[in-house]
């Protein structure tokens, strides 16, 4: 035994030299994967007491502490080089209700005291320390201030402070947070808490590290950052059930370049990740279930709603990548998925989003009224959707899918249409915010209503590029449109496919321009495209088909109506005529009948359109009309003044290719009638086998 301790006593003398470019340390390895329990460096350790035949502890005294370990809690001794400057680590071991403690530097420096299992550390040391935590503790809590930035290591920790944080930092100059890799770590308040959240920073807190921690708030936030919040890795599950929570919130800004994210928070008014400041995602994986509902609250004598939303940011959104699954279930009224008070940017990521709560009317004050409805992407200020995949689906009465409260731009200019593919759907009824007084085509007449859309903007809209699927699938009301803009809608180009059972495809209240791109719209109910103000097509392919008449399948109200080029086919009850002052180039108005096959040639015998016209699957908006009588629009390129054309109707085709329609490639046209026409003006009617309207 004597000469055990000898070679022991030996070793340590003969490794206390410090050199300037590091030390050696003596190293204590705890029993079933404890980790170190203690590390100190040789240069501090005074003595050092070893006695394995007696019943007595391992001791080690150093130049500020006295550690005592029974020989059952040790497993190895090692003395490994420690280089300058990567600091020495607090070693922190939680056992129930007392904690194991291995402080390597001077009390007058960093301060490590325990309670119960409730650890509080005080560093004025300039150096950058870590603190490793780990074993379990409830009650229990890790408190910290320090005066330069810590690292905080969860290596395996689970803490429940049944009172209050389980984890409390306050650092002016910032945290990491170290979660280590392959640990389980656990962090929970309990119901008699009386703070604000289970893990508060106090200032700015950077993540990193790929182990889990999971976090539980019973009363208030899981986690809480009043600082700017990074996360780089990491694995998250956050829950909570309690009222007006949120389970990551940062007070500014909150950047997320990695990590998975498993939230759930089920209270009313609810946020899965909420951001004071502006918002960026990198990457990241995001589950997100948020079951919370919306709650009137009173603001200046008026009812206000407060919403229930999966991420959240008063600010702006910018997200560049990731995945998101998000959920809001039918508990869910009202709420919004991803949500920004100013503006949301998104050139990338993947987006599987389900809303499925109903919204409601309310009234505001007095006879005020108004309404809440849930959305799967909703802004105040500007949205971009530059890129990414997105699956959207808005089921609760008056959902919308994409929402903004100013400009929206889809698509990159010039982009391939694969960067972007976004398909949206809404299946919920309108909302009755004020019955009308009857009477009108509208069922109800001037009522007001909170309506279903599946693309809305409050301004200008514009679509560059993207492969666009919309469908509005309401069965009962008038109100659920594809596409909307109040103010002026662009097409420039994309891929855009958009169908409406009861409204209007596509609607622009002031004024519609279409650019390029090939675009498909349906409604069976009302305006395949509907415009309150002007309507231009300059380029690309467009067809449009509108319900009977008195539904269009280009409706511009009468207003000016402007072609100088692409070809576009609309087909309904009736259509709004061009404008034949300002057109340069010239359309047929083709009177038909519905399912007819259609096929417009030269002179010479070259094909210009073959196009079979739909049936009708659904009444008009009200008013005269009915049969199978159809109006079909036409104007082309190849089209000219001047010009005789053979037109073929109520035949039969094979061959060829066929989109919505719209038939290209070697086709045989057969049987059927025919008639010919000159376009002496800019707009020429022809009778092949319709009455028109």
């Amino acid at each position: 035994m004597k000469r055990l301790i000898l070679v022991i006593s030996l070793i340590i003398i003969g490794l206390s030299v410090k050199a300037q470019d590091g030390e050696y340390h003596v190293r204590i390895h705890g029993q079933e994967n404890k980790g170190i329990i203690l590390d100190a460096p040789v240069s501090s350790i005074d003595s050092m007491f070893v006695n394995p035949t007696a019943n007595n502890p391992i001791k080690v005294r150093t130049t500020n502490n006295l550690y005592s370990f029974d020989y059952s809690e040790v497993d190895s001794l090692t003395f490994p080089w420690v280089s300058t400057g990567t600091g020495d680590i607090v070693y922190i071991t939680y056992n129930g209700t007392t904690v194991d403690i291995v402080n390597p530097y001077p009390s007058s420096e960093v301060i490590v005291t325990a309670s119960e299992g409730k650890v509080s550390v005080t560093s004025i040391s300039t150096q950058n320390i870590t603190y490793c935590l780990s074993g379990d503790s409830n009650p229990g809590r890790f408190a910290i201030e320090s005066a330069v930035t810590p690292t905080v290591m969860l290596n395996g920790v689970s803490l429940t402070n049944p009172t209050g944080k389980a984890m409390d930092l306050t650092c002016d100059n910032g945290v990491i947070l170290q979660i280590a890799d392959g640990t389980e770590n656990i962090l929970s308040d309990g119901t008699d808490s009386d703070k604000k959240a289970a893990l508060m920073c106090n200032s700015d807190l950077f993540v990193q590290g790929n182990g889990t921690l999971n976090v539980t708030s019973m009363v208030k936030h899981p986690i809480k950052v009043k600082g700017i919040c990074t996360i780089n890795s990491g694995n998250f599950v956050i829950t909570s059930d309690v009222t007006d929570v949120n389970g990551l919130s940062a007070d500014s800004t909150l950047v997320i370049n990695g990590g998975s994210f498993d939230i759930n928070v089920s209270g009313d008014i609810s946020k899965g990740i909420k951001c004071d400041d502006n918002m960026t995602i990198n990457g990241g994986d995001f589950t997100i279930v948020a079951a919370g509902s919306t709650v009137l609250e009173v603001v200046n004598n008026q009812n206000v709603p407060s919403y229930c939303t999966a991420i959240k940011c008063d600010n702006d959104i910018i997200i560049n990548g990731g995945t998101f699954s998000v959920t809001l279930p039918t508990s869910n009224q009202g709420g919004k998925s991803i949500s920004a008070d100013g503006n949301i940017t998104i050139t990338g990521g993947d987006f599987d989003i389900l809303t499925q709560g109903a919204g409601a009317a309310y009234t505001v004050t007095g006879s005020t009224k108004d309404s809440y409805t849930s959305s799967c992407l909703k802004c105040d200020g500007n949205m971009e959707i530059l890129g990414g995949n997105f699956l959207l689906r808005s089921t609760g009465a008056g959902g919308k899918g994409i929402n903004s409260g100013g400009t929206m731009k889809i698509g990159l200019e010039n982009a391939s249409n694969d960067d972007l593919v976004l398909n949206v759907t809404t299946s919920g009824e309108r909302i009755t915010v004020e019955a009308g007084s009857g009477g009108g085509w509208w069922p109800g007449g001037e009522g007001e209503y909170a309506n279903p859309k599946a693309i809305k903007a409050d301004s200008n809209l514009t679509i560059n590029s993207g492969n666009i699927t919309v469908n509005c699938t309401q069965t009962q009301n008038e109100g659920g449109e594809c596409i909307e803009s109040k103010a002026v809608l662009t097409i420039n180009g994309g891929n855009i496919e958009a169908y409406s059972k009861k409204d209007d495809a596509v609607n622009a209240s002031n004024q519609l321009i279409l650019n390029g791109g090939t675009y498909y719209v349906h409604s069976d109910g009302n305006d395949g495209t509907d415009c309150n103000g002007t309507m231009q097509i300059n380029g690309g392919l467009f067809i449009s088909n509108g319900s009977r008449s008195p539904e269009e399948g280009f409706d511009c109200d009468n207003n000016q109506f402007k072609i100088t080029g692409g070809t576009a086919i609309g087909t309904g009850g009736g259509t709004s005529s061009p404008t034949t002052n300002v057109c340069t180039q010239p359309s047929m108005k083709i009177n038909t009948q519905q399912g007819y096959a259609i096929q417009i040639l030269k002179s010479d015998g070259t094909v210009v359109c073959t196009y079979k016209c739909p049936t009708f699957t659904g009444g008009g908006g009200g008013g005269p009309g009915g049969g199978n009588s159809m109006v079909m629009l036409f104007t082309d390129p190849q089209l000219q003044q001047g010009q005789t054309y053979t037109i073929k109707y109520n035949g039969t085709l094979s061959g060829g290719t066929e989109w919505n329609g719209y038939y290209t490639g070697n086709v045989t046209y057969s049987g059927g009638q025919s008639t010919t026409a000159t376009l002496n003006s800019m707009y020429t009617t022809v009778n092949a086998g319709g009455n028109g309207w």
